[in-house]
């Protein structure tokens, strides 16, 4: 058998207190710390969700603010495209009737100068004509002098002093032909213009 030692309690007391004090200093520091950095990661992951939940209900609210904006701008757009299609359509209109008329004073001035391209003009009438035996040209006097009376054949040729321009009118029993410059160029210009205006 052993023999039996009595132990100083007060000496027991303070080194259990110390071990105590000790197991519970050391955890508690790192429990401190863990506790603080699962504070700080709730708060931050708090913090996150709150800001996406933010942004989310901001960009929302903007959008439900810009969307009538939006539209208008979209609208304005689709007027401004439609106004230069217009605009384009316009132009090219009136460029074509400017051409159109510029062609008309140039082909006038050629028919002035050169008085057979009106006699041209109207032999080409004729061979078009079904019935030529019954044709009555009518031409400008300043023109028939122009006309040498070996190319008038069987036609029948009349001064009509109500055409104020180089051209012609042809009467047959089908019906007339008018061949005024004016007439030609306007004939071309509904033509052109309504087919593609």
């Amino acid at each position: 058998m052993k023999p039996y030692r009595l132990y100083d309690l007060d000496r027991e007391i303070e080194d259990a207190q110390s071990e105590f004090v000790e197991y519970f200093d050391a955890p508690s520091g790192n429990q401190g710390g863990h506790a603080q950095r699962d504070i700080e990661d709730e708060a931050r992951k708090v913090f996150e969700d709150a800001f996406v939940q933010g942004e989310k209900a901001g960009y929302e609210m903007g959008m439900k603010k810009v969307e009538p904006l939006i539209k208008r701008l979209n609208g304005y757009m689709a007027e401004l495209s439609s106004f230069r299609d217009d605009l384009v359509r316009k132009s090219e209109r009136l460029s074509t009737e400017l051409a159109l008329t510029f062609a008309e004073a140039i082909v006038l001035k050629e028919c002035e100068e050169r008085r057979e391209v009106v006699m041209e003009m109207v032999r080409r009438a004729v061979e078009l004509c079904e019935d030529k035996g019954r044709i009555l040209v009518k031409i400008r006097p300043e023109d028939a002098k122009h006309i040498p009376q070996a190319k008038i054949g069987s036609l029948k040729v009349v001064h009509d002093d109500t055409l104020k321009e180089p051209g012609f009118i042809i009467e047959t029993a089908f019906g007339d032909i008018d061949g005024r410059i004016s007439t030609q160029i306007e004939e071309m210009k509904k033509e052109f213009l309504n087919g593609r205006f």
